[in-house]
C-alpha cells in the first residue's frame, strides 16, 4: 500500500511497511545545477505534533544528532522507523508524514524552510495486517548507531550463568539511566518478538487453548518459561530439533535445548509431550499453532528461531495467519510428524508432494510447500522461483537470504548471486554469505547490489561511533520478491534456506504469497538491510581515513547528480519508487 501526492513539479510517496514507513521524494527534473540541499522529512502521529525526523551526519561534520530541518537528507528515499529513538511503544493510526524540498542559496548556505513547497501525506502505521494475515520483523541493528547510542557497543547480550535468567535484570547503564535486558530486547525484537509472545500469551491466559510448537535453535529465556508454563498446564506438545548441534556432545557443555528437555519433562503435566527428530538432517522449522477445542485457529511461522540471536541479533521475519484453515493445515502437518520425524516417509505424503493453496476471497493468495521433498520435487520448487525472477516481465527483484555460498545447491541461489550482473532489472539484495559475490553501490554504475553482511566490517567515520559485534548471523532471512510494486508482486519466505540439500531433507515450510501489499513490506525490508550493510562495507574515497576526516553534509549540491544520471541505480531505483 502507498499514498502520494505531488506539487510543482516536486512528488512524494510513502509506502507501509510493518511499523515502518519508506518515505520516497522524486523531481520531474533535476534541480538546478549546486542549488539542491535535500530533503526536510517530517511526521505527526496520533496526538503527537509535528516533529522532524533526525539526521545523524550535518553540515559541520560534528558528532550533534541534528533534525532534517537543519539537515535535509540527501537521498531520495529514507526508511522510517517510528520511536527510533524512544523506547515508548508506536502510537498506531494515521500518520502524516511531511517532505519539504530545501535549497541553498548562492553563498552555499541553507535558505529557510518553505512552508509553500511542503507536501504531506496520509498513511496507516502499526502493524502489518491484510485479511488475517500479520507480518513482523526483528529489528536486528545490534550493529548500528542508535543501538551503541541506546545501549553501548560494549554491553553483553545476555548474563553469564543459567540461560534461563530473568530478563529484567539490570544489563547496564547508559546516558545517566539503567536498562534492563527487556529493555534491549524489546527494541531489538521490534514486531516479531512481541507477536511470538502474544501467541504463547494467548494461550496462557485461556486455558482452553493448546499449543502445538515446531522449534529449532531454542534459548530465548521468555519463550522457554512461557513454553514450561503451559507444560505444567498440560496444554502444549513441542517438536524439537535434535540434530548434533542442539544435543550434547561427549566431554562438552550441556545444550541449551537438552537442558529445555529434562526442566520440560520435570513439570509436564497430562497432555504436555516433547518429541525430538531431525528428518534427514534437521527439523528446521519454527511454528507455533494455537487450538481451542481441538480445532486449530491460528498459526505462527517464518524464519525466527526461538532463541535470542534469533529475536534479537538476527534479521527475521515472521507471518501470523488468523485463517483456521491455514492453521489446521499446519496441525495436520505437525500431527502427521508427531513421533514419526523421519525424512523417507514425510517425502510420500501430499503434505511433501502437493502445493496448498489458500485462495479465499479478501486473503492474500498464499501458496505453502513442506519438505523434505524427493529429489525430483525439490528441484522443481526452486527451480519455478528460478524461472519467475529470469522471466522478461520481471522488472525488480529483491532478497535477503542467509546462506548464499558455493555450498548452497540448486538453480536459485546461483541465479540470485548473478542478478547484480544483468542492468536491466532492478535488483537489491543482502545476505551473510555469498562465497565472494558481492556487487557494492558504486556511482555512474546501474549494476544491482549484492551485499554480504557478515563483511560489513569497515571501521566507520566521525561523526559516527563505534558499533557492537555481532554475535551470529546479521541476516538470516530466506525471502525473495519480484516486482514488488506491480500487480503481479510475489514474495517467497518461511524457514526453508532456499537451497536444494535443505529442500531434500530438512523439515521446513516454504511460502508464497501474490499481494502487492505483501511484496512492498518485505521489500521496503529489504532495502533498509541492504543500504545498511552497504554503508558499512563501502570505503567511501571523499572521506579519507576511518576516523579521520570526518563525513558530512554535501554544500555544493553535486550529491544529486548520480540520482539523475541513467547509468546508476540511484536513478534507475527513483524512477521505479517514483
Amino acid at each position: 500500500m502507498f499514498q502520494e501526492s505531488s506539487k510543482n513539479g516536486f512528488s512524494f510517496k510513502v509506502y507501509q511497511g510493518a511499523q515502518m514507513s519508506l518515505l520516497t521524494m522524486d523531481f520531474a527534473q533535476q534541480p538546478a545545477a549546486g542549488s539542491f540541499a535535500g530533503f526536510t522529512l517530517e511526521y505527526t502521529g496520533p496526538n503527537s505534533p509535528r516533529t522532524p525526523i533526525k539526521n545523524l551526519l550535518n553540515f559541520a561534520g560534528t558528532d550533534t544528532i541534528t533534525s532534517s530541518v537543519d539537515s535535509p537528507f540527501q537521498a531520495f528515499k529514507w526508511v522510517h522507523f517510528p520511536g527510533s529513538y524512544s523506547q515508548n511503544p508506536v502510537p498506531f493510526g494515521n500518520w502524516d508524514y511531511h517532505a519539504t524540498p530545501r535549497f541553498f542559496d548562492v553563498n552555499r548556505k541553507l535558505l529557510q524552510l518553505d512552508a509553500g513547497r511542503t507536501i504531506t501525506v496520509t498513511i496507516p502505521v502499526g502493524d502489518f495486517s491484510k485479511g488475517g494475515l500479520q507480518i513482523g520483523f526483528t529489528r536486528a541493528f545490534l550493529k548500528s548507531q542508535a543501538y551503541a547510542t541506546h545501549y553501548g557497543a560494549e554491553t553483553k547480550l545476555k548474563p553469564a550463568g543459567d540461560w534461563l535468567f530473568d530478563t529484567m535484570k539490570k544489563a547496564g547503564a547508559k546516558n545517566g539511566r539503567d536498562f534492563t535486558y527487556e529493555d534491549m530486547y524489546v527494541w531489538l525484537g521490534y514486531t516479531a518478538r512481541r507477536q511470538v509472545y502474544e501467541m504463547l500469551d494467548q494461550a496462557l491466559n485461556d486455558n482452553t487453548v493448546e499449543v502445538e510448537m515446531f522449534a529449532y535453535d531454542f534459548n530465548d529465556p521468555v519463550v522457554a518459561q512461557r513454553c514450561l508454563d503451559l507444560a505444567a498446564a498440560g496444554r502444549i506438545r513441542m517438536i524439537l530439533d535434535n540434530a548434533a548441534l542442539h544435543t550434547t556432545q561427549a566431554g562438552k557443555p550441556t545444550t541449551e535445548e537438552d537442558d529445555f528437555e529434562a526442566r520440560f519433562n520435570a513439570v509436564a503435566a497430562a497432555g504436555a509431550e516433547l518429541f525430538r527428530c531431525r528428518f534427514g538432517r534437521y527439523s528446521h522449522c519454527k511454528i507455533i499453532i494455537l487450538k481451542k477445542n481441538g480445532a486449530a485457529f491460528r498459526v505462527l511461522t517464518g524464519s525466527t528461531n526461538f532463541a535470542i540471536t534469533g529475536l534479537c541479533v538476527n534479521a527475521n521475519h515472521v507471518l501470523l495467519f488468523d485463517r483456521p484453515s491455514v492453521a489446521k493445515y499446519y496441525s495436520d502437518v505437525f500431527n502427521n510428524i508427531w513421533q514419526v520425524g523421519k525424512a523417507e516417509p514425510f517425502r510420500t505424503t501430499d503434505f511433501s508432494t502437493k502445493t496448498k493453496k489458500f485462495t479465499d476471497a479478501g486473503f492474500p493468495h498464499t501458496e505453502v510447500n513442506f519438505s523434505p521433498h524427493d529429489d525430483a520435487r525439490a528441484a522443481t520448487i526452486l527451480d519455478q522461483i528460478t524461472e519467475q525472477i529470469q522471466k522478461p516481465s520481471t522488472k525488480s527483484v529483491l532478497f535477503a537470504v542467509m546462506e548464499m555460498g558455493d555450498t548452497s545447491t540448486g538453480t536459485l541461489i546461483r541465479a540470485l548471486r548473478d542478478l547484480h550482473k544483468n542492468d536491466s532489472i532492478y535488483t537489491y539484495g543482502v545476505t551473510d554469505n555469498s562465497s565472494g559475490d558481492i556487487s557494492l553501490y558504486k556511482p555512474g554504475r546501474k549494476n544491482g547490489l549484492l551485499i554480504d553482511a557478515s563483511q560489513a566490517k569497515r571501521e566507520l567515520p566521525p561523526p559516527f561511533k563505534t558499533e557492537a559485534s555481532l554475535p551470529g548471523h546479521a541476516i538470516h532471512h530466506k525471502f525473495v520478491i519480484t516486482n514488488f510494486n506491480r500487480s503481479t508482486a510475489r514474495v517467497w519466505c518461511g524457514s526453508s534456506n532456499l537451497a536444494l540439500g535443505g529442500e531434500e531433507d530438512n523439515g521446513d515450510n516454504l511460502i508464497c504469497i501474490k499481494d502487492q501489499d505483501v511484496a512492498t513490506a518485505f521489500a521496503i525490508e529489504a532495502m533498509r538491510l541492504t543500504d545498511h550493510y552497504n554503508f558499512r562495507s563501502v570505503r567511501e574515497v571523499d572521506i579519507g581515513p576511518p576516523n579521520k576526516t570526518p563525513k558530512k553534509l554535501d554544500d555544493t549540491g553535486t550529491w544529486v547528480n548520480k540520482f539523475f544520471d541513467q547509468d546508476d541505480i540511484r536513478c534507475v531505483e527513483r524512477k521505479i519508487l517514483a
